[in-house]
């Protein structure tokens, strides 16, 4: 992999998440206003039951693939790692094509058990319909981390995190413009599956070769490689199952204990409050291989004043996202279409909770690299059966109003065992000081400044739209004139002068 500029690659993969993020928001757009709730609750279920088989199928070999191909460039093992591709892809295309054949098979009672009575056999369809897209859907995935590792975040940004989401959103538009119904839709968003992964297998082809070229230089065997990627690989599949569960069951359980129309409603608001999370998976893009590298060499010191440049970046970018979540939920939603606007209570406990999450920084991807993926495994099954419990509990009373008290509960209940564990186990949390201007300035230029202009002209969309570009202009212009208190110029150093950066940080701190 090629060294790359710890700002340079994080700006490329901010603009790959925003298109990503922007393509996917289309995306729930058109359905939206093309299906209305019910059509867009079937359309999202279906695409959630999808996305949780798929991703659990990658078995962890994302991570996998970055701790330890940065672990080999970190010790200057070249030549291994065409070897660690095919020893995460082998696996994945098996097992995933017999998960394939046993959903198929266990269609109608599944169908059954995830949708309300009168809609089973309507989803029977759609499970049949995806089951033959899973093993695609998980190969992809691990190709699409393979190339991030060999080939950079250029190629990575252009291929899987731009043009594959914007050719999804057109196959989306296509179909919803030919036939317009949630099923259509859907085989749509499927179909653009297997035609990325012939893509991607074309873009990795010349770095996997010229890395094969290299294997004379490999220094460990293939049952030693194999047994110290899945030690990993096999903890990160469960922690990563554990993830996609609890970014998905909610959804899933208002649609079996309410119906599609409150599911299309809560889908709606989770999709639009996830798109946050644009920046930390950007960040986490940019910046993983080197936090693994750090980490490999037992450079605390570093990763903390590295940890806290991400932090305060994160701050800075996705606090103005939510705060205008939470003071024009109303114009927001309402782009949507008609039935939506009764999301904007749930979407402002949403929005508050991912403003804490962010506010902690990359713990997730810390204690991945740092090769405690046990660790997440126990949080995740604690925080995931409090999903559950609570889902359960309060959904049925409350409606989509107890799935949002949920969600607020569980991830601020994961940020606390996460932060602990980073901050008090790893000694590699953040420092705290230099977050408090970060945190201070979106709440009162974005914060303020958004509720006098709902104060004054409502929540129309001409208020939403005019708002958010004046007091984005602000907020800017405050950024510029604050850009070296605020950090802004350190995170745009290389890493060789991360050094000067963990003075800095260490004495702000």
């Amino acid at each position: 992999m090629r060294t790359e500029r710890l700002a340079q690659s994080g700006l490329l993969g901010l603009v790959g998440s925003v298109v990503a993020a922007a393509a996917a928001f289309a995306v729930a757009l058109v359905v939206g206003n093309a299906l209305g709730t019910y059509g867009t609750g079937l359309f999202f279920q279906a695409v959630g039951v999808f996305t949780i088989a798929s991703q659990v199928l990658r078995l962890g070999t994302n991570s996998g693939i970055v701790r330890t191909v940065s672990e080999q460039h970190a010790f200057g093992r070249r030549g291994e790692a065409w070897r660690t591709i095919l020893i995460a892809a082998v696996p994945v295309a098996v097992l995933s094509t017999l998960v394939a054949a046993v959903l198929w098979w266990s269609a109608p009672w599944l169908a059954g058990w995830l949708v309300a009575p009168g809609g089973s056999e309507q989803f029977e369809g759609y499970l049949r319909l995806m089951a033959p897209f899973i093993p695609a859907g998980a190969v992809l995935a691990v190709l699409q981390m393979s190339s991030r590792m060999l080939d950079g975040i250029v190629t990575y940004t252009a291929a899987h995190a731009i043009a594959y989401p914007i050719a999804r959103l057109g196959a989306v538009v296509l179909a919803v413009l030919a036939i317009g119904s949630a099923y259509s839709s859907f085989a749509a968003w499927l179909w653009a599956i297997p035609v990325w992964l012939v893509v991607a297998v074309a873009l990795l082809a010349r770095p996997f070769v010229q890395d094969w070229r290299r294997r004379a230089d490999a220094l460990e065997t293939l049952p030693v490689a194999t047994r110290r990627f899945w030690a990993f690989s096999s903890a990160r599949a469960v922690g990563g199952s554990l993830e996609i569960l609890l970014e998905w069951s909610d959804v899933l359980i208002v649609a079996a204990l309410t119906s599609p129309a409150e599911a299309g409603v809560y889908a709606i608001v989770t999709r639009t409050v996830r798109a946050g999370q644009v920046v930390d998976h950007s960040m986490r893009i940019a910046v993983t291989p080197t936090i693994s590298r750090l980490l490999a060499r037992g450079e605390s010191s570093a990763t903390r004043a590295l940890h806290t440049s991400v932090t305060r970046a994160m701050i800075l970018i996705s606090w103005p996202f939510y705060l205008t979540l939470a003071i024009m939920g109303p114009a927001i939603l309402g782009l949507f279409g008609p039935g939506f606007e009764s999301g904007a209570a749930p979407l402002v406990i949403l929005a508050g909770a991912m403003m804490v999450a962010s506010s902690a920084g990359m713990l997730q991807s810390i204690i991945l690299q740092g090769g405690h993926s046990s660790w997440q495994v126990g949080n995740k099954s604690v925080v995931l059966a409090a999903s559950v419990a609570f889902n359960l509990l309060l959904v049925p009373v409350l409606g989509i109003m107890g799935a949002a008290v949920t969600w607020a509960v569980i991830v601020l209940l994961d940020t606390a065992i996460a932060a602990w564990q980073v901050h008090r186990r790893m000694r590699v949390g953040p420092y705290l000081r230099p977050l408090v201007p970060a945190m201070a300035v979106p709440v009162i230029v974005f914060g303020v400044g958004l509720g006098v202009a709902r104060l004054a002209f409502g929540t129309s969309a001409s208020a939403l739209i005019g708002g958010v570009i004046g007091v984005g202009l602000v907020y800017a212009a405050v950024l510029w004139v604050l850009r070296r208190r605020l950090g802004i110029e350190s995170l745009w150093r290389e890493a060789p002068g991360l050094r000067r950066l963990v003075d800095r940080s260490m004495q702000a701190g």
